[in-house]
């Protein structure tokens, strides 16, 4: 995990150079300016020559650690003493962090320097691509349905070339798929070619044109009976001269040709240009793990997705496996057989790796429970070479991003934006855009089906992902033996020493160690917990959103490292939470119904505009922000994007220019709450996404409208009885998708909308509303994909909008789901089955 350690000691580095809280000698400087050079030497010969790092990775992540530690225990005394006294008073010990320092400067220096000066000459690695023996593979139980799907795209009525992808993780069957509808009886006799090839992740443009003519070649000779000649010289054996004879044999054929195991578009661009297309039906199918690499081939066909078995075709298959078609398999070992099954979470190879061991035991109960009792290590020590391929493929920069999910406990659904701050904190990513870019490495890792998705936004983007079992067992194994990660799995077996994060979902009986950089916390704590953690000063996140109403200790202000903190509890937040001027994320927990009553975290203090490095600022019970007038000189925060919960936002003119990077609010008003200025909203030019919370009596009537910024892609009100005919301040909104109606947001019988309002809009929901009438024509909302309506008990029927795809409706309100079949019978009269009619509520 070398370049993750080297992109981490970078950041470490720029912030004790280029902040103003740290002073340095000239002489330190020019060491640490040494060091960073050096580092990004090694960080650039890992992003464009990963195999060249493969011998000192080891050696680089470790000494790119120790030189942070160093720096770090530099800035930790610096800030300890005051940086006057820790240089006046320089002893033993500093001397002793110098020469250390310097160490391991040289050693880095060494290693860069070598590495920059390796001129060898890549030596290309042997291929594995071959022609694929054709054999029976009978492991295609649970698979039917995928079968059926592809063999009727093969010999489907197109006659244009297609191609047909397939696409999943490694071991789910994708290979068994293409290659049972390859061997099927009809699908031979409809073919005049079938070519089955694989190319592998060691792919050799030579050697696969190669193969894929002496298959081409061979599948002539069976159809035909005839010797079939290439006719190329051995001096000629280039790959124009392959692609030529490729290109010739398969003209005026019809042909099948399965590309198995693509890991690269290369190897698509390479051969693209050699499938002719004679409108007579040819076929190819590719498999892959990339997503983005079938997308990239398919040429708007669509892809196929493999899916994970569920636990009754899991048991089907290991019984066939196990005893064949013949043989039943005793009653007394179908319980413990079925135990086996579900061990081995819906992946095909390993049901078949287990039932290849159960083969060779004997067939007794105890027998199989003792397998049972270790099917998971039986299968993680056969599969993981080819779940690791997966891994090893990763890119550098993808690699501690997806080491960190181990972390996160088993079955645990990740939202996105809590792992987007995680890696940033954990300084996995580096330029600019960081969130954006950490958006782009989740849909990454989904692509390379290392990644499940859990659920998905509105605007086509993940909020929530997972990790399949066996791919989370590898994920932990990995981020062990790379000295990582270490979960609770090893705390039994494993000192924490040096241990640089460390996660626990079960109890915090963990000893951690003062290089300790992250916990995070899945398990109920007591209170000693935190103030044990205050003796490691280098903490640079604390993620402990499970605890619970625990004594915060002052020293906890005393981490200056910290960049995330997270606690499922509120506590009083004092002038001190400027000490960590480090700290990008805050969130304090929990999530609750807002009480007019203000909680302890109410009242910021005016030092948070002094935290300069702040990105998130989350209090799910609400909080007071200070005039930045009542404190020490206020500065914009630049890095703010997310900002939840406001109570009684002012929005003054000068709040609004301290917050110019805002993409993220969320604000609540209560009905004492009389004085604001949100028509400064439409100053917030970068706001994406704003939410506000009316309470009790709150209302808008007697109050100026709020102007929304046209930026904004999602508004949610609830509650405040803004009026209907003023809807038109929101209709306006010219990248307005989602918008989101609760609890009496509106007011009044009657919306007549207006030609030009809601020209984005793709997603509107209305809850709790009294409104009778909604007059609007089609082309008033000429995006608008999805509508929801709950408990609109007064609205009788549903405008007719020609771009709905997926209505929901109440169904205790008779009129407006009698409207709603109506629309959904009118638009199968049209032929248009993609329109989906919901009951919200719906009892039989």
């Amino acid at each position: 995990m070398a370049y993750a350690a080297l992109v981490s000691l970078n950041q470490a580095i720029d912030m004790i150079l280029n902040r103003d809280t740290y002073f340095l000698y000239a002489g330190e400087r020019e060491k640490i300016t040494s060091i960073r050079q050096h580092a990004n030497d090694l960080i650039s010969v890992l992003e464009n020559f990963p195999e060249r790092a493969n011998r000192v990775e080891t050696k680089i992540r470790d000494l790119a650690n120790e030189a942070e530690y160093l720096i770090e225990v530099f800035m930790c005394e610096g800030f300890r003493m005051g940086w006057f006294f820790f240089w006046l008073l320089k002893g033993m010990r500093t001397v002793m962090y110098a020469l250390m320092l310097k160490r391991v400067r040289d050693e880095i220096c060494l290693i860069a320097v070598n590495m920059m000066d390796d001129q060898l000459s890549d030596i290309p690695a042997a291929s594995s691509s071959r022609v694929a023996a054709r054999g029976k593979n009978d492991a295609v139980m649970g698979l039917d349905d995928d079968v059926l799907a592809i063999k009727s795209r093969v010999r489907g009525e197109s006659s244009k070339l297609e191609i047909i992808p397939i696409v999943g993780m490694g071991g789910i069957g994708k290979t068994t798929l293409a290659r049972k509808a390859y061997d099927d009886r009809l699908t031979m006799e409809y073919f005049d070619i079938h070519v089955f090839v694989q190319v592998s992740q060691d792919y050799s443009e030579k050697e696969f044109l190669t193969n894929l003519l002496a298959s081409i070649e061979y599948s002539i000779e069976q159809m035909s009976g005839q010797k079939c000649e290439s006719g190329i010289a051995e001096n000629e054996y280039n790959e124009s001269k392959i692609m030529e004879n490729v290109y010739k044999n398969l003209k005026g054929r019809r042909y099948l040709i399965v590309m198995d195991d693509v890991w690269s578009t290369k190897a698509w661009d390479d051969v693209r240009c050699i499938f002719p297309d004679d409108n007579n039906g040819s076929r190819i199918i590719l498999t892959t793990r990339l997503s983005d690499i079938a997308a990239d081939v398919s040429s708007g066909s669509p892809l196929h997705q493999m899916k994970f078995m569920d636990e009754y075709h899991s048991w089907n298959l290991l019984k066939q496996k196990v005893f064949g078609n013949g043989e039943d398999c005793p009653p007394e070992l179908e319980d413990t057989g079925k135990v086996i099954a579900r061990g081995c979470s819906g992946l095909p190879l390993a049901v078949v790796l287990v039932a290849g061991i159960l083969s060779t035991v004997d067939k007794t109960r105890a027998s199989w429970e003792e397998i049972a009792n270790k099917v998971n290590t039986v299968v993680d020590g056969q599969i993981d070479e080819i779940l690791s391929l997966s891994y090893k493929h990763l890119p550098h920069h993808l690699r501690p991003c997806f080491l960190f999910m181990a972390a996160f406990p088993e079955d645990y659904t990740i939202r996105v934006s809590r792992l987007i701050k995680l890696w940033v904190a954990e300084g996995f990513l580096k330029g600019q855009n960081l969130e954006e870019k950490a958006e782009e490495y989740v849909e990454d890792l989904v692509k390379r089906s290392l990644v499940l998705v859990s659920r998905w936004k509105r605007n086509g983007k993940i909020k929530s992902c997972s990790l399949h079992d066996l791919v989370r067992d590898m994920c932990i194994r990995k981020a062990e033996e790379e000295k990582f990660l270490l979960t609770d799995r090893y705390v039994r077996i494993k000192a924490t020493k040096h241990e640089r994060r460390i996660s626990f979902g079960h109890s915090a009986a963990m000893v951690c160690h003062r290089t300790t950089h992250t916990i995070l916390c899945f398990a109920t704590l007591d209170q000693s917990f935190l103030a044990f953690l205050l003796g490691f000063g280098l903490l640079r996140v604390l993620d402990g959103m499970h605890c619970k109403n625990m004594f915060i200790p002052h020293q906890l202000f005393e981490l200056h490292h910290l960049k995330y903190l997270a606690l499922g509890f509120t506590f009083v937040i004092t002038s001190a939470i400027s000490n960590l001027h480090n700290l990008q994320t805050l969130i304090i927990g929990p999530k609750a119904r807002f009480s007019e009553q203000a909680p302890l975290s109410a009242y910021l203090p005016p030092e948070i505009w002094r935290m300069l490095q702040l990105r998130h600022l989350v209090c799910y019970d609400s909080f007071m922000l200070p005039d930045p007038a009542d404190g020490p000189t206020p500065l914009p925060l630049e890095n703010l994007q997310t900002l939840l919960f406001v109570r009684s936002f002012g929005c003054s003119k000068r709040i609004v220019q301290m917050l110019p990077n805002l993409k993220k609010l969320g604000l609540v008003y209560f009905e004492h709450m009389v004085h604001h200025l949100l028509h400064n909203l439409e100053d917030l030019h970068q706001l994406e996404k704003l939410k506000i919370i009316a309470q009790g009596l709150f209302s808008w009537e007697g109050r100026t409208n709020p102007v929304f910024p046209s930026s904004l892609k999602k508004l949610t009100l609830d509650g405040g009885r803004l009026p209907w005919e003023d809807m038109s301040i929101v209709g306006g909104l010219s990248n307005l998708q989602v918008l989101k109606l609760y609890n009496g947001a509106c007011d009044g019988d009657t919306w007549e909308t207006a030609y030009g309002e809601f020209q984005q809009l793709q997603f509107l929901l209305i809850r709790g509303s009294n409104l009778k009438d909604w007059n609007t024509e089609s082309d008033h909302f000429p995006k608008l994909k999805r509508l929801v309506l709950h408990r609109c008990w007064n609205l009788s029927g549903i405008p007719d909008i020609s771009t709905l795809e997926k209505v929901s409706v109440d169904a205790q309100n008779q009129s407006l789901m009698k409207s709603a079949e109506e629309m959904l019978e009118e638009q199968r009269d049209y032929g248009n089955d993609v329109f989906q009619l919901y009951y919200i509520n719906r009892r039989r």
